[in-house]
C-alpha cells in the first residue's frame, strides 16, 4: 500500500499536467498527509473530470465527420448531446442544420418497438409466443413458424426486400404491410431453412410481427403503437412513415448515400415494423428510461427477457451471432452483455448501444452514410468505463 501510494504522488502531477485534469476538490495540505478517504475523493473527481474531457474531446471529433444528432447517457443523466450537418447535403442553410429535435428514419433500430408492442401482447394474455403465425394469417403456408420464430430471426421466411414492385401489384406506389402478407400468401415460397435449425437476419419476420400487432388489437400498427408506447414513455416527436405528412417536413432529415445524393420515398419504404419509424435522439433516451429504468412499457420480467439471447436453435444451442427480442447482444470479454442495434436503410445509418451493467445508453443518428460512427461505441464505452 505504501509503495503504491509513493507511485501515485510521484506520477500525479505528471497525470494532471499532461491529461488537462483539474478536479475541483483541491487537497488544502500537502499530498503525502492526505488520508485514504482524501486521496480517493481526490481520485475520484480527476476521474470525473477526466471523463467530461474526454467525452468533449470525442464529441469535437465526431462533429468533424458525423451529419446527425449524438446522445450519451448514464442512468437518468445525459453526459453529452450534440448534433452536427445538414437535413439535406444540397440545401445547407442555417434553417436545415440538424439539431437534437431532428427525425431520422430509424431503420432497423425499429424492431425494437415492435418486438415490445408483441410482448405487451403476450403479457395481456391476447397472445402466446408459441402461437403459430397461420393462427393470425391462416392463408399463409408457413404453419411450423411461431411469433417466437419471428422474434428471434429463426423462422426460415424468405426476404421481401429481394421482391420488385410488381410483386405487390402497386406500382411505384409505397406498399404496405398488407400488400406483404397478400405476396406471401400467394407466392407460396418455400422457406430457406426448416424453421428453427438457423439464425438468418429478416426483415420479413418484423414485418409480420407487425401484422399480428394490427390484427390482434384491431387498431393499425401505428396508432397502437403510439398509444401504448409513445404516450407512456413521453415520445411526442416519434412516429411512422405513413404519418410524415402530419409533421412538419423541416423537422424531417433525407437520407443520403456516401455521394451526398438525397434519396426520395421508395416504394418499401410503406411497410413498417421492420423500419419505418421516425424519431431523434431525445425520444430514444426517454424510450430507454420508459423501457429499461421505470418499466413503463413492459413489466421487468418480460424486458430482462428480452435482453437475454431467445434464438435457440433446435439443436439446443445458440448461434454465433446472438438475438434477444428485438435486440442484438453481444457477450463481450470486457464489458459482458451489451444490447444493441444498428440500422442502415435508403441512406440512413444509426446505432444504439445499452450497457446494463453500467447504465450507459448511446445512440447516433446519421442521414449519411459515411461510417462516421463505426466502432465509436466501445470507443465511448473505454473512456466511460475506464479508471
Amino acid at each position: 500500500m505504501k509503495k503504491f501510494i509513493a507511485f501515485t504522488l510521484l506520477v500525479l502531477p505528471f497525470l494532471c499536467a499532461y491529461s488537462l485534469v483539474y478536479p475541483k476538490y483541491k487537497p488544502s495540505k500537502p499530498l503525502k498527509s492526505l488520508t485514504a478517504t482524501e486521496l480517493n475523493q481526490f481520485f475520484d473527481e480527476a476521474n470525473v473530470t477526466y471523463k467530461q474531457q474526454s467525452l468533449k474531446l470525442f464529441a469535437d471529433d465526431m462533429c468533424t465527420r458525423l451529419n446527425g444528432s449524438m446522445l450519451i447517457a448514464k442512468g437518468k443523466d445525459v453526459l453529452l448531446k450534440r448534433s452536427s450537418g445538414y437535413k439535406k447535403l444540397n440545401v445547407k442553410r442555417v434553417d436545415q442544420r440538424i439539431s437534437d429535435t431532428t427525425c431520422f428514419e430509424l431503420a432497423s433500430v425499429s424492431k425494437q418497438f415492435t418486438a415490445m408492442a408483441i410482448l405487451q401482447l403476450a403479457d395481456k394474455g391476447k397472445l402466446n409466443l408459441s402461437d403459430p403465425v397461420t393462427k393470425f394469417f391462416p392463408e399463409l403456408p408457413y404453419s411450423g413458424v411461431t411469433v417466437r420464430h419471428l422474434l428471434t430471426h429463426t423462422s426460415g421466411l424468405p426476404e421481401y426486400f429481394d421482391w420488385g414492385p410488381s410483386t405487390f401489384g402497386t406500382g411505384d406506389d409505397l406498399i404496405c404491410n398488407d400488400d406483404v402478407v397478400r405476396a406471401l400468401a400467394r407466392r407460396k415460397l418455400k422457406l430457406l431453412f426448416r424453421t428453427g435449425s438457423q439464425y438468418k437476419y429478416t426483415n420479413t419476420n418484423y414485418m409480420l410481427l407487425a401484422a399480428i400487432v394490427k390484427k390482434v388489437s384491431g387498431m393499425p400498427f401505428e396508432n397502437y403503437v403510439a398509444e401504448n408506447i409513445f404516450k407512456p414513455a413521453g415520445m411526442t416527436h416519434s412516429f411512422y412513415v405513413n404519418q410524415r405528412s402530419k409533421h412538419p417536413e423541416c423537422s424531417i432529415a433525407s437520407g443520403h448515400y456516401s455521394n451526398g445524393a438525397p434519396l426520395p420515398l421508395y416504394y418499401l419504404d410503406g411497410s413498417v415494423g421492420d423500419k419505418g419509424m421516425y424519431s431523434n435522439v431525445n425520444d430514444l433516451f426517454l424510450w430507454k428510461k420508459a423501457l429499461f429504468d421505470d418499466f413503463k412499457i413492459l413489466p421487468e420480467k418480460w424486458v430482462e427477457a428480452a435482453i437475454l439471447p431467445e434464438n435457440t436453435l433446435n439443436n439446443g444451442k445458440l448461434p454465433e451471432d446472438l438475438y434477444g427480442y428485438g435486440f442484438h447482444l453481444e457477450d463481450s470479454p470486457s464489458y459482458g452483455m451489451l444490447v444493441y442495434h444498428g440500422g442502415l436503410w435508403r441512406g440512413f445509418h444509426h446505432v444504439m448501444l445499452y450497457y446494463p451493467n453500467e447504465d450507459i445508453f448511446v445512440v447516433f443518428l446519421s442521414n449519411y452514410c459515411n461510417r462516421a460512427h463505426r466502432g465509436k461505441n466501445m470507443e465511448v464505452l473505454r473512456v466511460l468505463c475506464g479508471v
